[in-house]
């Protein structure tokens, strides 16, 4: 009996598991790169919506992102996920809702290190449209902050 269940369990982690998994973008502006050399890309995500049949247009919509930052700099680089925004093309700027963003995380000079940004909202945000992580002022080495244009990408089609 328990290893019939571990069987069924099995089977059934081997079906959902690759829906819940992180793909490449479907299309990516490629990674941004600061004067400084800093480099950012959105490597991987995940986007989900669950239309709402009872309100139009109010869709339940959650995006993982995996972003990835190389420092080639000497300098420790440190980034605040909590600065960090999710655009969509309506004017929507999504926070992040990753657990612990507000702590900081370090980058070692000539290191990458990458992490996850979760996003969550109703309304607004579409997964079949184009999205664009903004970092505002979520990266700094010590002699001030690192200006980085956004990155630009469109979801993987489930």
């Amino acid at each position: 009996m328990l290893k019939r269940m571990l069987v069924g369990l099995a089977l059934l982690l081997g079906v959902l598991g690759p829906g819940c998994a992180l793909a490449p973008p479907f299309k990516t502006s490629g990674p941004s790169v600061s004067r400084q050399g800093v480099q950012l890309a959105v490597t991987k995500q995940r986007c989900d919506q669950v239309q709402e049949p009872d309100e139009y247009g109010w869709d339940l919509v959650e995006a993982t992102l995996e972003v990835e930052i190389r420092n080639v700099t000497l300098a420790k680089l440190t980034v605040r996920r909590d600065a960090f925004r999710l655009l969509g093309t309506d004017g929507t700027a999504l926070k992040t809702q990753t657990w612990g963003a507000a702590d900081p995380l370090t980058i070692d000079g000539g290191a990458t290190g990458t992490f996850e940004l979760r996003f969550m909202t109703r309304g607004g945000l579409e997964c079949a449209g184009e999205m664009a992580l903004d970092v505002d002022a979520g990266l700094a080495l010590p002699d001030g902050p690192v200006k980085i244009g956004s990155v630009k990408f469109v979801p993987s089609r489930g």
